[in-house]
C-alpha cells in the first residue's frame, strides 16, 4: 500500500470514529406524563425540549409522551427505575408506594393554599423529602409544578353536600394508599382505574365520580360526561418533574444546570397557567349546565383524618411531620 492510500484509510478511519463518537455523545431524555397532550404541564415539558435542544443542538433530544401514551400512569417510575425511561411527571401518591414514611404530603386538607403548599416543598421539608427520593428511589427531582386542587366530578344529579351522599358510589380514586383511604374516606365505593379509562367509565355506569383539578376534568374531558361538581377540594396537589439517576449522571454539568433551570422556568409558567385553567373550567362547566355545589367541607375534614387514623396510615408517617407542616407560613 502506498504512503498516499495509507493516509486515505487513516483519515476515512479517523473520520469513522469521530462519527461514531458524535452518534455516541447524543442523549436521549424521553419524558412520560399522565397528563393529556393541551395541559400546562405537557406545554411544560415541551418548552424544556424546545430550550435544551436549541442549547445543546445535537448533544440532547427531548421527546414528550403525554396521555400516559408511552408508559402508563403508575408504571413510570419502575420504569425509571429500571432504565426503561429518563424522566416523568410524578405526584405524590406515587412516591408514597415506596416511601410510605412520607404519605402525609397525599393526605387530603393538609395545605391551607397553594402557597403554604409550594412555602413547604421548596423549603426544608421539600430539600428532606427530594434528598429521601434520590437517595432510597434513585431518583432526582428537578422541580416542582401545581397539578391542581383536587375535587369531585359525580355523573349523577343526587346532591353531594357531606360525606354520607357519597354511600353507595363508585369512585375513582388514583392508586396508593392514602389516595384508596381518602376515596372510603370521602364515603364511597373506590374503584382503582387508569385515567385513560375514566371518561368511558363515567359514560358508562363503571364508575359513578372521579377526583382531579377542574382543569384536568376539563382537559380529559369528563364533564361531557357529568352532572355535577362538588367542590370538595380536598387536595391541593403539587407535581414534580423527576429523572432517572443514571440519566442524570450521564449529563455534563453544564447540561444538568441547563436543565434545572429549564425545568424551574417552565414550571412557573405552569403554575400560572393551571391557575386561570381553573378558574376557566369552572366557568365552562357552569355553561354546560353542570351544578357547581359547596359541600360541608368541615365535615369531609373531620372524617378523612379519622379514617387515616383507623386505617394505620397516620402511624407510617414522620413522626412530628404534620406539625411541621402545618408551622410552615
Amino acid at each position: 500500500m502506498t504512503v498516499f492510500r495509507k493516509l486515505i484509510s487513516a483519515c476515512a478511519a479517523a473520520t469513522l470514529v469521530a462519527a461514531c463518537g458524535l452518534a455516541q455523545a447524543q442523549t436521549e431524555l424521553r419524558i412520560s406524563t399522565a397528563a393529556p397532550d393541551n395541559s400546562p404541564l405537557s406545554e411544560a415539558m415541551r418548552a424544556v425540549k424546545a430550550r435544551m435542544e436549541a442549547k445543546f443542538p445535537g448533544a440532547i433530544k427531548v421527546s414528550v409522551h403525554a396521555a400516559s401514551s408511552l408508559f402508563r400512569q403508575g408504571t413510570e417510575i419502575p420504569a425509571l427505575q429500571r432504565g426503561n425511561l429518563e424522566m416523568s411527571t410524578p405526584v405524590s401518591f406515587e412516591i408514597e408506594a415506596q416511601l410510605p414514611e412520607w404519605g402525609i404530603l397525599g393526605a387530603a386538607y393538609l395545605f391551607r393554599d397553594i402557597d403554604h403548599m409550594f412555602k413547604t416543598m421548596r423549603g426544608e421539608i421539600g430539600k428532606e423529602y427530594f434528598a429521601d427520593i434520590e437517595k432510597k428511589m434513585d431518583l432526582v427531582i428537578l422541580g416542582t409544578g401545581y397539578l391542581g386542587t383536587r375535587t369531585l366530578d359525580v355523573r349523577t344529579d343526587k346532591p353531594v353536600l357531606k360525606p354520607a351522599d357519597l354511600a353507595g358510589m363508585k369512585l375513582r380514586m388514583p392508586p396508593g394508599p392514602t389516595y384508596q383511604m381518602l376515596g372510603k374516606a370521602l364515603g364511597a365505593t373506590v374503584v382503582s382505574m387508569p385515567i385513560t379509562e375514566v371518561y368511558l367509565g363515567l359514560k358508562t355506569g363503571a364508575i359513578d365520580g372521579q377526583d382531579n383539578p377542574t382543569s384536568m376534568t376539563r382537559d380529559w374531558k369528563f364533564y361531557e360526561v357529568t352532572k355535577q361538581i362538588p367542590l370538595t377540594n380536598h387536595l391541593i396537589q403539587p407535581v414534580f418533574l423527576a429523572i432517572a439517576k443514571p440519566a442524570w449522571s450521564k449529563l455534563t454539568p453544564a447540561q444538568q444546570t441547563e436543565l434545572r433551570a429549564a425545568v424551574n422556568e417552565a414550571m412557573e409558567k405552569q403554575i400560572t397557567q393551571t391557575i386561570a385553567d381553573e378558574k376557566s373550567a369552572i366557568e365552562l362547566f357552569k355553561k354546560e349546565g353542570l351544578s357547581i355545589t359547596q359541600p360541608d367541607l368541615a365535615a369531609f375534614r373531620a372524617i378523612v383524618h379519622t379514617e387515616y387514623e383507623k386505617g394505620g396510615l397516620t402511624a407510617k408517617w414522620k413522626p412530628g411531620l404534620a406539625a411541621r407542616i402545618a408551622a410552615v407560613k
